[in-house]
């Protein structure tokens, strides 16, 4: 296939092919009895012509599919996107939830310093100040922390933590319960390319997919949208279940800070009303403000957050008394299966109100059984709970609301072998 633009598209040789067409052009020219074997010092002359002309065709070739939005990437995938309205999520920092140990009344505020001995990693404090209830102490109070670096950066439930900035009277930090929110360092191309797919076809979908995917375009300094979804109440009068009053919308969303800051609001409030059709109402609780439309006149606007709804995980497992068991150590086969449950809970719930389904875990073992990293395997138990790790669990699933999104930790799961209870 030689080098070609048409109507069908760009065509391009391989470096096989290139070769064979030199050596055909140089005999056509000096005869058919001239040497073009590799061994050759012509065949050596050839083969080279022909690696820089295939490696011509293929940044050709690159640049012809940068053209195209569902094949470009990097900063070619960008440019096209843009022609579209779709902006690329940036960096983000990883998040996580724990407590402060005070040993007195105490003050912690934004910006202190707290190390990850087990990565070496810095986080500083924020959404602060956070202080003291007033005793007894020893007393813990809640916090979030910020990795100062950008990107997935983890914390697993129970690593050690060093206070980097002396705060009186706290000694210490832990997340006993909650591993860290990974951040990211860039949108990948994949991810980025699929959100745009949203945005772009979203008009057709119906009015509230357009309303989600114009507030998921909010990117500014302060902050981003993550996530978002829109519900409304068409038939229900005054309110319905989800307390969405009649003929209003909701418009839930997950934010980069969460709580958002003043300007990240404010921006999440315009994008609602240039998506709001004549005479809705965008309904809300946790953040009520107004907007100015064309006309100059004010609207008032307002959206919810979504909750993290923090869930446990019950896995009992009988091992077979006549099959090897892999991994052999109970401990190790705890800990697989744990780690296998929490990372398929990243994938799984990153949408807001998806149920927390057994079936789903159920599915998850299989896998491992099925890869050959767990044998020996006679039967699995998976139970559910959004109370705690020591129930009440429910044989099938927890529904959530239309505002909560599913949060699962290392902390959260529960791990039985053989009746004993290695991971509590």
């Amino acid at each position: 296939m030689t080098l070609s633009l048409s109507a069908a598209g760009l065509s391009t040789s391989t470096q096989a092919e290139i070769q064979v067409e030199i050596a055909s052009k140089l005999q056509s020219v000096f005869g058919s009895t001239l040497t073009t074997e590799i061994t050759s010092l012509n065949g050596q002359y050839i083969a080279i012509l022909a690696e820089l002309r295939a490696v011509d065709q293929q940044a050709l070739l690159a640049v012809w599919r940068s053209f195209d939005p569902n094949a470009a990437v990097g900063v070619a995938l960008d440019r096209l996107a843009t022609l579209t309205g779709s902006v690329r999520l940036g960096a983000q920092a990883s998040t996580v939830e724990g407590v402060f140990s005070a040993s007195a009344a105490a003050s912690i505020a934004n910006g202190v310093l707290v190390r990850n001995t087990d990565t070496d990693t810095y986080w500083e404090v924020i959404g602060g100040p956070y202080a003291t209830a007033g005793g007894p102490y020893p007393e813990a109070v809640a916090a979030q922390l910020e990795a100062v670096d950008v990107g997935p950066l983890t914390a697993i439930a129970g690593t050690t933590w060093q206070i980097t900035t002396p705060v009186a009277n706290v000694t210490g930090f832990t997340n006993p319960v909650e591993d860290a929110s990974l951040g990211r360092l860039e949108e990948s191309d994949s991810d980025f390319r699929a959100r745009r797919l949203v945005e772009l076809y979203s008009s057709g979908q119906g009015p509230l997919v357009a309303i989600a995917a114009v507030v998921s375009r909010v990117d500014v300094a302060s902050g981003s949208v993550e996530l978002a979804r829109a519900y409304h109440n068409p038939d229900t009068n005054p309110v319905d279940s989800d307390g969405i009053p009649f003929k209003a919308f909701n418009v839930v969303v997950e934010t980069s800070p969460n709580p958002p800051p003043s300007a990240l609001q404010q921006a999440i409030f315009d994008a609602i009303l240039t998506a709001t059709g004549a005479g809705g109402q965008a309904h809300g609780t946790d953040y009520v403000g107004t907007s100015t439309d064309r006309e100059g006149q004010t609207q008032a606007v307002a959206f919810d957050v979504v909750n993290e709804l923090d869930v446990y995980l019950a896995i009992n497992i009988e091992t077979s008394a006549t099959i090897p068991v892999v991994p052999l150590v109970p401990l190790v086969l705890a800990e697989l299966v744990r780690d296998a449950c929490v990372d398929a809970a990243r994938t799984l719930y990153t949408q807001i109100g998806r149920n927390f389904r057994v079936l789903d875990y159920l599915g998850v073992v299989t896998s491992l059984i099925g890869d050959g990293q767990l044998e020996g395997i006679d039967s699995v138990t998976v139970q559910v709970s959004s109370t705690s790790k020591l129930g009440p669990y429910d044989a099938n699933f927890v529904e959530v609301s239309i505002r909560d999104k599913i949060d699962l930790d290392s902390g959260e799961v529960r791990v039985v072998v053989d009746g004993v209870v290695w991971i509590p």
